[in-house]
């Protein structure tokens, strides 16, 4: 029974439950992680997983939760290594036609955010981008907003690390586990978790099931109306990756178009490509057909080859991979992460960009945990502002 005695468990092995263990773990508790399939098996190994803080400008405290999760990557690059942690420091290139007027309008609003912001940045004209991305098919008055400081992140390696990080404090990483119901006393606090593997006895639990939260937590507290009113919206996103492009590296930065063509672009670890793009994306779910998706891919490879041309286009459509992911994305736009307003020791967190977010809530979630006091970044976020939990 002892080997089953834990500080913290965190349910959800992706990237933001495995980076919330590995602060407790930090913090000196002995965490376990419970995931039902294997880790990283979700939503995180289907993200197109751009770190930045560069896209989020409409809302001053998500965007300094997002630049926070940027810096966190890089102080533990500075103490583990990009190699180790799986990370790309590629910098982004949102590439707009100065003719595009309307386009053309809200990057250079975007630039003066981040500006006022302090977030580095610097706008680049087409001889600049020419030298950027020299296998690029650029229009003359192309320019772009450049985010030097932004990273890309292999983000299954990332969380494999983490549990490895886990494992060598003395915690538990639980594959292939189902969690149960809670144990708590009458009052609320939390005192185990039933799963596949036995009780998992400990007074703190954090959920940090992605799009599957609504669910989990209704499994888990046995209150069957959070896995119909839990305030998100599961967005779904086809990813493309390609094979390798050796001996060229065709993209060198997270590349955003949006004049006249819809596409994001960036390097992947293995010398392909990762495409997406807005529009696409609203043209699949998470159970199309693979006819469809191929016919959706095939439009981002069309697009790829539009934009590079030594690119080969859709006739390397039956070498890529195609996913799905499922993100889950809060009603109002904003991240979830605190304390379930009514208990005592349970935790959720439920966010979109959780690659950007997950060392931040991260963090700030092992603070909270930790200390029993609200972190003030997270304190915009806590679950308690939404209709129902308050």
């Amino acid at each position: 029974m002892n080997d089953l005695i834990y500080d913290a468990v965190v349910v959800g092995g992706g990237v933001v439950g495995c980076t919330s263990a590995f602060y407790l773990a930090r913090k000196g508790m002995k965490v376990a992680v419970v995931e039902r399939d294997s880790l990283a098996c979700g939503t995180t190994s289907k993200s197109f997983a751009w770190i930045n803080g560069t896209s989020k400008t409409t809302d001053e405290n998500y965007h300094r939760l997002n630049a926070r999760g940027l810096a966190a990557y890089c102080e533990l690059a500075e103490e583990f290594g990009e190699a180790e942690l799986g990370l790309n420091p590629s910098g982004s290139l949102n590439i707009v036609r100065s003719s595009d007027a309307t386009g053309h309008a809200i990057v250079k609003d975007q630039a003066r955010i981040l500006g006022t912001f302090g977030y580095p940045s610097a706008w680049v004209d087409r001889t600049a981008l020419r030298a950027m991305e020299p296998h690029l098919n650029l229009h003359e008055d192309a320019e772009a907003l450049y985010a030097m400081g932004d990273h890309c992140l292999n983000a299954p390696h990332f969380v494999q690390f983490l549990a490895a990080q886990v494992r060598s404090s003395g915690g538990s990483i639980f594959e292939n586990c189902t969690a149960g119901r809670l144990r708590a006393r009458d009052d609320g606090q939390i005192l185990g978790l039933e799963t596949g593997r036995g009780i998992l006895h400990t007074e703190h639990v954090l959920i940090a099931a992605g799009p599957n939260t609504p669910e989990v937590l209704s499994e888990l507290t046995g209150y069957d109306a959070f896995a119909a009113r839990f305030p998100i919206n599961r967005v779904p996103g086809l990813l493309v990756r390609t094979p390798s492009t050796a001996p060229h590296q065709l993209v060198r930065h997270v590349v955003y178009l949006t004049s006249g063509i819809d596409i994001h672009i960036l390097p992947d670890f293995d010398g392909g490509l990762k495409i997406g793009a807005d529009d696409t994306d609203g043209m699949v779910e998470p159970d199309s057909s693979p006819k469809h998706l191929h016919n959706v891919a095939s439009i981002l490879l069309d697009r790829a080859k539009d934009v590079i041309p030594r690119f080969p286009g859709r006739a390397c459509l039956d070498d890529c991979a195609l996913t799905v992911g499922v993100r889950p994305y809060p009603k109002d736009g904003q991240s979830l992460a605190g304390t379930l307003p009514g208990s005592k020791g349970l935790y959720v967190v439920a966010t979109h960009s959780g690659i950007s977010l997950a060392p931040s809530i991260g963090s700030l979630m092992a603070d909270l945990i930790t200390s029993g006091q609200t972190p003030e970044m997270l304190a915009p976020f806590l679950l308690d502002r939404i209709e129902g939990f308050n």
